[in-house]
């Protein structure tokens, strides 16, 4: 029987004492019922631990923003996925029984529906963001601008707050209620059913953004970083999934709310210290050496040129993604492309093509001025022929030629 019919019919009443309290509970559920202690206690210190190391590394990532690695990693957005992963471990604390709900603790919509469930969805979302961003600049060859960027991700929030907004408005005995006496907070199955399904359409629709991004040149070295974030994600949706329908009153077991809250815990600071870790370690270690390294690798990939213009990596500040004109790429394109039909050759010894703005940085410049024209075996363009690894291929034989500058 549901243990809101059974305060209904007057089983439940005050207890003298909380042991009293746990005995009842332990009646009601016919099995053990661990009572909230010391081990708790550290796993809340553990987990905040956690997010203290990865805190750490974001306020040394905001003192490095200037550093193109770190300012590639679109340092807003994952800031953004940090507090969000820190608000959803909150959440994480009394839904999972960490603590007697008690007092403030025992607002359980606050908790389940505007704390872990929300910012649990907005954690999904925000990485959906980035994903889409990428794909936006290196798959549709699109701005990142316009209804066509923002839409998506601001359809998909609005769906997040709305669905909060609904659950909240909606009447207690159907999605989560709190019994006074026993403390506890109960949720209904088919409120756990709904929140579980939305997670996995958002991780679903986050798995087919990164597919698309496998094709994303290897030395941007992003779609890599995507298959762990994906196997984090799934794991988690796995983890939880199998939690609330083999253990529904998992709260009350210590080894599976220990399980649930560190697991969470790991889950979301490792895909951000995923994201962040190694561009922070080598800016402090070897920062010219790995950023030297890492500017030719993109100019060997043919994708300096729209990395740099939609990645924000010409300015001081550390946004992500900055105002690009499509017709700079087209133009570009018309330019190295008439000077082999006129001239016979690459302008091989004309520095306007080559790729040596990843070595300018100059905020005070004009966009004249920074926008250097690359090399034009190394410019993707959907007006000529490409090899896999982005080369233009000329004559239909890739040739290597182009390679010249960095051989001499």
């Amino acid at each position: 029987m549901p243990l809101v019919d059974l305060v209904a019919r007057g089983v439940a009443g005050k207890f003298n004492s909380e042991q009293e309290r746990i005995d009842a509970l332990e009646k009601l559920f016919q099995r053990k019922v661990d009572p909230v202690d010391r081990i708790d206690t550290m796993v809340i210190a553990l987990g905040s631990s956690m997010f203290g190391i990865t805190l750490i590394f974001m306020v040394i990532a905001w003192f490095k923003r200037r550093y193109r690695p770190i300012r590639a990693k679109n340092l807003p957005l994952t800031t953004c996925l940090f507090f969000s992963g820190v608000l959803w471990f909150l959440g994480d604390i009394p839904v999972n029984g960490h603590v007697k709900l008690r007092g403030g603790w025992a607002i359980c919509k606050l908790w389940n529906i505007w704390m872990r469930v929300l910012f649990c969805f907005v954690y999904t979302a925000v990485l959906f963001s980035r994903c889409y961003a990428l794909d936006r600049v290196f798959n549709q060859n699109r701005p990142t601008r316009g209804w066509g960027y923002y839409g998506p991700s601001i359809l998909l929030f609005a769906f997040i707050i709305a669905y909060s907004i609904v659950t909240q408005a909606m009447p207690d005995k159907l999605t989560l209620d709190y019994i006074s006496d026993y403390e506890l907070c109960t949720t209904t199955k088919g409120y756990v059913i709904v929140t579980l399904i939305l997670l996995w359409m958002n991780w679903v629709v986050i798995v087919v953004m990164m597919y698309r991004l496998r094709n994303i040149q290897s030395t941007f070295n992003e779609f890599k970083e995507f298959l762990f974030i994906c196997f984090f994600g799934i794991a988690a949706m796995v983890k939880t999934t199998a939690v609330h329908f083999v253990e529904p009153k998992y709260p009350y077991v210590r080894g599976y709310r220990v399980a649930e809250t560190l697991g969470d815990a790991v889950i979301i600071n490792g895909i951000i210290l995923l994201i962040m870790a190694y561009p922070v370690v080598m800016s402090i270690m070897r920062s010219k050496e790995y950023e030297r390294d890492w500017l030719l690798h993109l100019r060997t990939d043919g994708l300096q040129d729209m990395y740099e213009a939609n990645m924000n990596l010409r300015t001081d500040r550390p946004e992500h993604y900055s105002r690009m004109d499509t017709s700079m790429f087209n133009h570009i394109c018309k330019d190295a492309a008439g000077d082999r039909a006129n001239n016979g050759h690459d302008n091989g010894d004309d520095d306007r093509y080559f790729g040596m703005r990843g070595f300018i940085h100059d905020s005070d410049a004009s966009n004249a001025e920074m926008i250097v024209k690359i090399d034009a075996g190394y410019l993707p363009s959907s007006d000529l022929p490409h090899s896999p690894r982005g080369n233009i291929i000329s004559g239909g034989i890739n040739d290597g030629s182009n390679m010249r500058h960095f051989d001499s």
